[in-house]
């Protein structure tokens, strides 16, 4: 689409944990380049992952495949995988009306947590 910002996502260690920090728009044709990254975060050994949302927005529902996918994967493995700083209120009526932000937000009172919802 012209005029849609790319989609950038970087990897970083921090305090024990990685963050993945995204940015841009995720929709069907940036959703395979997110998942590719949250791939490499997972085969990483890490026991957090942080996926920060505070660039995101815009994510429809291939993102938010991708995104449970990778939370799927991050649970089977021993992984804690969340969203923290979703900023976008396209992004946080998303996880609301699709009844995915506990599951990809974590409880209420963690850090990151959803207490917008």
């Amino acid at each position: 689409m012209p005029g849609t910002p790319p989609l950038a996502a970087a990897i970083r260690r921090a305090d024990g944990h990685l963050k993945v920090a995204v940015s841009g728009e995720i929709d069907i044709l940036s959703a395979p380049q997110l998942q590719v990254t949250l791939d490499e975060a997972l085969s990483d050994g890490a026991r957090v992952v942080e996926v920060d949302f505070s660039g995101v927005e815009f994510c429809d529902c291939y993102g938010l495949g991708v995104l449970l996918k990778a939370r799927r994967r991050a649970a089977e493995q021993g992984t804690a995988l969340r969203l923290v700083s979703v900023t976008s209120p396209l992004v946080r009526r998303l996880l609301r009306r699709t009844g995915t932000a506990a599951t990809l937000l974590g409880p209420p009172g963690e850090a990151g947590s959803r207490t917008w919802i």
